[in-house]
């Protein structure tokens, strides 16, 4: 006969192993296809890589519900540069690591952070302030909702812009009559000095230097340690243009209404702490380029305040025509800078101009 205590002994094991068979099974899968145009060598699809994936990972296996088998369609297998806002809305891909810049047309609202510089070069308060905009004023998130996709959260990987030069410029008015390569809006931030502005492209920066093309060029710190320019252009004016946010972590819309709450819960606050280690990121790898342009014998010049204000002052009011143009869309772009102006104001930041209230 057996005793009820070995009885009791063989139940409690049985027990323990459905129970763990069973939490086998509950762990389902989810596959998700993310796409970059870029490879894991940008700094965006590293941190995504190298800390993103992981983090999700990690919380969704503490909940031992969900793990996701990850398709990381990086550097062009998927999508050219550019193609990553098409790719999600359409569906070739789960998640996207979108560039907004590069589709104002579609995406204006989100392009407040470069209509208004010499405002603040706190990356992580850039980045934490837009995706903030994006949950309070619904109009931004929609810009996405009208391409089939649901904004997750902003990023960036520009603490400031500045300008290397092939001479010294000691003062704002130094820069009448110089050429200066750049991209996009950043050749406006020059407008204002009396530069000549080239439309260029960052790979080009070093040639077009060297051979007289142009006298400065529009860059970040990273970008001066990376493509070598010090060798070129030897002076770099730290003006301190201010930081952006450039890319936007978005999802396929019938993707993301088929996952179950819990993995978008951690999809969407994952994405919120992506943004603020892509900014620890750039923060250090801007530090170390700035010594490393000092180091090959570069010379840093350091603009004050007052150099600052004057130069911004000096600009036509890039934000208002921004807001004005949007508006014409139906937008509501004046409130999207007004609260952003103000949310930079709240923490202190030193503001060159009022670009809301002018």
């Amino acid at each position: 006969m057996k005793t009820p205590t070995r009885s009791l002994v063989k139940l409690a094991m049985v027990a323990t192993s459905l129970a763990g068979a069973s939490a086998a099974y509950a762990q389902e899968a989810v596959n998700v296809t993310v796409v970059s145009g870029y490879p894991p060598t940008a700094s965006w699809v590293r941190v995504f890589e190298e800390f993103f994936i992981p983090t999700v990972d990690s919380k969704l296996a503490e909940k031992n519900e969900y793990k996701i088998n990850w398709n990381k369609g990086f550097s062009g297998t998927i999508v050219k540069p550019r193609g990553e806002l098409e790719a999600v809305g359409t569906g070739i891909g789960d998640m996207g690591i979108v560039v907004p810049p590069f589709h104002v047309d579609k995406l204006p609202l989100f392009n407040v952070s470069f209509v208004t510089p010499f405002s603040t070069g706190d990356l992580h308060l850039v980045t934490k302030t837009i995706s903030q905009l994006a949950q309070d004023i619904p109009e931004m998130a929609q810009e996405f909702d009208a391409l089939n996709q649901v904004y997750l959260g902003s990023s960036g990987t520009v603490d400031n812009y500045q300008a290397v030069c092939k001479s010294a410029k000691e003062t704002v008015a130094d820069f009448e009559g110089v050429k200066v390569v750049g991209a996009g809006i950043n050749l406006r931030y020059f407008q204002g000095v009396g530069a000549i502005g080239i439309s260029s492209n960052l790979g080009d920066y070093y040639n077009q230097l060297q051979t007289g093309v142009a006298e400065c060029a529009s860059v970040w710190a990273e970008a001066t340690a990376g493509f070598k320019l010090y060798e070129v252009a030897p002076y770099l004016i730290k003006a301190d243009q201010g930081a952006t946010t450039s890319f936007a972590l978005t999802a396929n819309k019938q993707f993301w209404d088929g996952l179950p709450e819990s993995v978008q819960d951690v999809l969407r606050t994952t994405s919120q702490e992506y943004g603020q280690k892509l900014a620890d990121y750039v923060v250090n790898a801007s530090s170390a380029a700035l010594e490393t342009f000092k180091q090959n014998g570069g010379t840093i010049i350091e603009y004050s305040q007052q150099q600052r204000e004057e130069w911004a002052k000096s600009l036509p009011n890039i934000a208002k025509e921004w807001a004005d143009e949007t508006e014409a869309q139906g937008k509501p772009a004046h409130k999207v800078l007004k609260v952003y102006m103000d949310a930079l104001r709240a923490n202190g930041e030193p503001v060159s101009r009022n670009w809301d209230s002018e």
